[in-house]
């Protein structure tokens, strides 16, 4: 920073450079030095080597704060064009990292993503009150992405009703737990943009794109 020692409050005030803010700028900076150079005492100037130091200060701090503003032109931008690239979704179909769909009285695509592979498993299908209302019991599950086709049809046989549900997955082998995590995969029907909502709208509900894990063509 500039060495002001020399600037009095009175020289800072007529020379207008007094901070709008708690933090100086590059252009208060600036004036600051120049405030230096009107006022140094003519019978002992400012050392040269000591002003060409803070003139590479100054360089620095500029070019700080031009990387600063463009590092976030640059995260803005890539923001937008992940929001924009959500458009093309529409029409295709969606596999999610999530648990909770909704059952419009059409088959529910559900699954289940595994990192290794299971001996036997079950499917719970649970429903807004979370009870299990359907199961589907799983042999020789195999390490990574699987879909099965749910027709809304409960343990006892008979069709529920329409509404919010939500899928859990266990696997086993042996008596030892395998990790795995549910998924739904349905065709994506519209994008919500509003707000930075910014949500896919699908046949089995909405979810986030973060939630997204695979695309697939319908």
């Amino acid at each position: 920073m500039a060495d002001i020692s020399g600037v009095t409050s009175g020289n800072l005030k007529s020379s207008s450079i007094a901070p709008k803010h708690n933090e100086l700028g590059k252009d208060d900076f600036l004036a600051l030095m120049v405030a230096q150079l009107k006022n140094q005492d003519p019978m002992a100037p400012v050392d040269s080597t000591e002003f060409t130091a803070q003139l590479a200060q100054f360089s620095s701090l500029e070019q700080l704060l031009n990387i600063n503003a463009n590092l976030g032109k640059m995260g803005d931008t890539s923001v937008e064009v992940q929001r924009l690239s959500a458009l093309s979704m529409i029409g295709t179909e969606v596999v999610t990292k999530g648990s909770k769909f909704t059952y419009n009285g059409e088959p529910v695509k559900l699954g289940y993503n595994m990192s290794e592979a299971a001996e036997y498993g079950v499917l719970y299908i649970r429903n807004e009150a979370g009870d299990t209302v359907s199961t589907k019991p799983l042999l020789g599950m195999h390490a990574g992405q699987h879909m099965v086709e749910w027709d809304g049809t409960g343990d006892s046989g008979n069709v529920l009703p329409q509404g919010k549900y939500s899928v859990a997955i266990s696997a086993f082998n042996g008596e030892n737990p395998v990790a795995a995590h549910p998924l739904v995969r349905s065709l994506v029907i519209g994008v919500d943009l509003i707000d930075g909502k910014d949500v896919l709208v699908t046949e089995s509900g909405e979810y986030k794109l973060a939630e997204i894990e695979s695309v697939r063509s319908s």
